[in-house]
């Protein structure tokens, strides 16, 4: 059976939705994805919030918080899954546009490749669709035998991954990059900073190889382990796992709503 979206107020199955295989619309706008447990979202009001705070800056349309909190009720109600990955697109034009899919969850650890980018920092970056350059990072990473690749910007600075924030243990310390450094404002980063004791810090290059351990932030993965970033290893330790067990539930406890 076709999963079914919801655009402006109707239930369809993605080819009437004008979706491709991936739920992406055609055009232009922003996006935020959410993830799903029993049905609940979790951090959804965080997830409104950066959209509109990127809708004003942009002067972008952009819905009435009842209309998204019916529209995502609705289609998780028909397409319900235990763990799932909800994404709510604002397009430029206006239209609102939710899907909701299964998501599975990741048990192995990352290993990263080290890509330089040329984002200068100092910008504001957004959650934009079309999400094609981020995409073709991630792929490229992938026919390479990795699962990302850590971004460093032309300051010589570690931001983020194509899909990913990042937190590192260096000098004894839970760290972050800056978002004045080219780093999206993530959702579960913030959380973490807020939350969890995670400090936000510029880290050069030069301080990969005194990385002690590391994760992927994101809404999705909450805090997935880094085992090996270029040549050098990660330690996945008792004290890291210690680490994600507290992430895990500083998610878990601040996330509904």
């Amino acid at each position: 059976m076709n999963q079914l979206a919801w655009i402006d107020g109707k239930l369809c199955n993605f080819a009437e939705a004008g979706l491709d295989a991936a739920g992406w619309p055609e055009g232009s706008g922003l996006f935020e994805t959410v993830r799903t447990v029993e049905g609940k979202p979790w951090a959804l009001s965080r997830h409104m919030r950066r959209a509109l705070n990127s809708a004003r800056r942009l002067s972008q349309p952009f819905p009435s918080e009842d209309l998204i909190r019916s529209a995502v009720s609705e289609l998780i109600g028909v397409n319900p899954f235990s763990v799932g990955r909800l994404r709510i697109i604002f397009a430029k034009d206006g239209h609102l546009i939710l899907t909701h899919q299964e998501y599975f969850e990741i048990s192995s650890s990352a290993i990263l490749g080290i890509k330089h980018s040329p984002i200068a920092g100092n910008q504001a970056l957004e959650k934009r669709y079309p999400y094609t350059e981020n995409l073709e990072i991630l792929n490229e990473a992938q026919q390479n035998g990795l699962d990302d690749y850590l971004l460093i910007n032309r300051a010589g600075l570690i931001t983020e991954t194509a899909i990913a924030n990042v937190v590192f243990q260096l000098n004894g310390d839970w760290v972050t990059p800056p978002l004045s450094d080219g780093v999206l404002p993530g959702v579960t980063r913030a959380l973490l900073v807020e939350k969890a004791g995670v400090l936000v810090r510029q880290i050069k290059e030069s301080d990969l190889r005194s990385l002690k351990s590391g994760f992927l932030v994101s809404s999705l993965k909450i805090a997935q382990p880094i085992s090996q970033i270029g040549q050098q290893t990660l330690a996945i330790s008792e004290e890291s796992e210690q680490m994600r067990s507290v992430f895990a539930a500083t998610a878990l406890a601040t996330s509904v709503g």
